[in-house]
């Protein structure tokens, strides 16, 4: 691209890495290097648009870079630019509502329309979900997303004729329409409109498939979460309750035979007697924070924030080792199942800090990105071999970071520990960024 301002920088650095990746695996021609550069442009497009950080100018740069680089008509470039871009694989990580905002929104900024809009059908009502530019949601929009539902045609025409409509379907049915307002010959328009209906289908398909998982996750996350609760309450009512009445009887005892030992024995005794009591009183506090730790509906109910700041606070405290946790976003607007994951994972991390690293301290970061949840647990402990000590903990039945990963997993994300003797540790995860309105929305 063209002189690039600071902010895209690590966008560059990623969209050549992917852009070499292509040159090599085309073969290193002409035809090669044409390939990779419409790879590198698209990739930055993507990755600007992903953070919210796209206007304009960047794609009016990036089609004229593109078009000067490959020595190509404007025309040429900039729809193999929106193609491109529409098809990219990052945009179905991404929430849906975000994906599909991104792909109307080139449309307006590649100067193909002045308004776009997305008409979201149950088969009785229609509604706009999603809309860029004034007067999207026009009545006449409405009508004319109204028309191509009911013809199930790939391209209709209602009233002035810029202004033109493309049926996104699911699986071969029509499920919503895309409308805009055009600036270009309808031919031209006609195929950029159908061109993101078919990239918007990519998205609604894939979200049908999510809702058919999510029924499995929520019995699968409740279980689970239901049986922790159920361990809570025994712990709870069973071996803290215990351990008070040993507590009790040890006291009994020491005043019991206090009296019957001799005075130059006394003291000694006593500081064995402190000890026991001591011992116990440690062990009940421990119960009753892996009672707590195992209530799931503060998780859900209490502002995710405050909890996690709580833990590590708390851990900080119990361990003597220094603690920083930084959250970056809004923690609130993620699932209840990924709540629950992100939580329990932080909470097994430092856990496992605290028991095997011999860690002075530890950090955790938190980001809520617009395409995923990002978190990263990082100590400076004597650090261990990956593969060799995970093979020893699922030998003795600790599956405590095993866990972690299968939870991750299981909703989408994925998982990783990068260590060595001699340290530091790292393990980092992330979750797929779909919020309940969203998922709600489409499903």
């Amino acid at each position: 691209m063209l002189e690039a301002e600071p902010r895209a920088h690590l966008y560059l650095r990623s969209a050549h890495r992917w852009a070499l990746v292509a040159f090599d695996g085309a073969g290193r021609t002409d035809a090669a290097d044409r390939l990779a550069t419409g790879t590198y442009v698209a990739s930055v497009v993507v990755a600007l648009a992903g953070e919210g950080e796209l206007d304009d100018a960047d794609v009016q740069i990036a089609v004229a870079t593109l078009a000067d680089a490959r020595d190509e008509p404007f025309d040429a470039a900039r729809f193999d630019l929106h193609r491109t871009v529409c098809s990219s694989s990052t945009l179905l990580e991404l929430p849906p509502l975000v994906a599909c905002e991104i792909q109307l929104r080139l449309l307006v900024q590649l100067g193909i329309a002045t308004e776009v809009s997305l008409w979201r059908t149950d088969g009785a009502n229609i509604d706009a979900v999603v809309s860029v530019g004034h007067g999207a949601e026009s009545r006449r929009a409405r009508a004319t997303a109204k028309a191509a539902l009911r013809q199930g045609t790939i391209l209709s025409l209602l009233g002035p004729r810029t202004l033109r409509s493309a049926v996104v379907r699911r699986f071969r049915n029509p499920c919503a329409a895309i409308v805009a307002r055009v600036l270009e010959p309808l031919a031209r328009s006609d195929a950029y409109l159908g061109a993101t209906a078919a990239a918007i289908s990519t998205v609604f398909e894939r979200e049908l498939l999510l809702e058919r998982s999510a029924e499995r996750e929520q019995v699968l996350v409740r279980s689970s979460e239901q049986r922790l609760m159920r361990v809570g309450f025994d712990l709870h009512d069973g071996p803290i309750q215990d351990v008070l009445a040993l507590g009790a009887e040890v006291i009994l005892l020491r005043d019991q035979i206090y009296p019957f030992i001799a005075e130059t024995h006394r003291e000694r005794a006593a500081g064995r007697f402190d000890d026991m009591i001591a011992r116990v009183t440690e062990l009940d506090r421990h119960l009753r924070e892996l009672s707590r730790s195992l209530e799931s509906r503060s998780i859900v109910t209490r502002p995710l924030g405050e909890i996690l700041h709580r833990e590590v606070d708390a851990f900080a405290e119990r361990s003597g080792i220094r603690s920083r946790l930084e959250i970056r976003g809004d923690p609130e607007a993620i699932t209840s199942a990924q709540r629950i994951a992100v939580y329990r994972a932080i909470q097994e991390s430092l856990s496992n800090v605290r028991e095997h690293s011999g860690a002075s301290s530890v950090e955790i970061h938190v980001r809520m990105r617009r395409s995923a949840i990002e978190v990263r647990v990082t100590d400076d402990g004597h650090g261990f071999e990956v593969g060799r000590a995970l093979a020893r903990a699922a030998q003795r039945g600790r599956l405590g970071i095993v866990g972690i990963g299968e939870r991750v997993r299981m909703l989408g994300g994925t998982f990783e520990i990068d260590s060595a003797p001699g340290g530091p540790t790292m393990l980092t995860f992330a979750l797929p960024r779909v919020t309940s309105d969203e998922r709600n929305t489409f499903l």
